[in-house]
């Protein structure tokens, strides 16, 4: 194992470094749908929301939620309702501190089509194709790309994306643990936040899934100093 200082977009970088400069002894499989085959196609995480949809309610959900980074959480539950074009795929996008002020991670909702690691998809870019580095309270979402399958399903009108700002998601991240006692990573805290503005608009019955990946427990200092 090497450590790599920096974010999941620097340790992408390195190994798809050693990879290019090893192809005879290595191979390059990124745990996020940025790199090549098999992810999202190798998750279970749809399978199992489709079995123990059937279990439960008999049918297939209406709504699935789930944020957006570079898209393993988002595609992980979509890819397997992508051609059940009765059921909503939603994705939230970080938005920061606000669209406006420049500091989000919001790639699919204000980023322009480029090539970033090897392959093509929505970037934070300048003028010039530069990167724009990303912003969030949730580490695991500040990634400059996206997939290039959400890209697609973002062109093709399959899939829905929006965004929620830091302080709606971790306002999202207090109220569940204080309701449920379920302590959210910061980043599915952004999907759990968006149901605030969706869920008023859906009918009743409505069935709704949101992924809440990850444990919390990891960004519970840093919402102690946001509130």
């Amino acid at each position: 194992v090497r450590s790599v200082d920096g974010s999941f977009k620097d340790a992408t970088s390195e190994a798809i470094r050693h990879w290019v400069n090893n192809l005879d002894s290595s191979y390059h499989l990124a745990g996020a749908p940025v790199g090549p085959h098999p992810c999202p196609a190798m998750s279970v995480i749809g399978k199992e929301t489709r079995k123990q949809a059937m279990e439960k309610w008999g049918g297939k959900p209406d709504v699935l939620v789930a944020c957006v980074g570079s898209g393993s959480n988002a595609l992980g539950l979509f890819h397997e309702f992508v051609r059940d074009e009765d059921v909503r795929l939603i994705g939230v996008e970080a938005a920061g501190v606000g669209l406006e002020s420049g500091k989000h991670s919001a790639t699919l909702a204000t980023g322009e089509v480029g090539v970033y690691q090897g392959a093509m998809s929505y970037l934070l870019q300048d003028e010039e194709g530069q990167i724009i580095g990303p912003h969030s309270v949730a580490v695991g979402l500040e990634y400059p790309g996206v997939s290039p399958e959400l890209s697609f399903l973002k062109d093709i009108g399959r899939a829905e994306f929006y965004t929620v700002t830091d302080q709606e998601a971790i306002d999202a991240y207090r109220r569940v643990s204080q309701l449920e006692g379920i302590i959210p990573a910061m980043e599915a805290s952004h999907a759990i936040a968006f149901l605030e503005k969706l869920c008023p608009t859906l009918p009743d019955g409505a069935r709704v899934v949101v992924s809440c990946s990850g444990r919390g427990d990891k960004d519970a200092e840093m919402v102690l100093e946001h509130i």
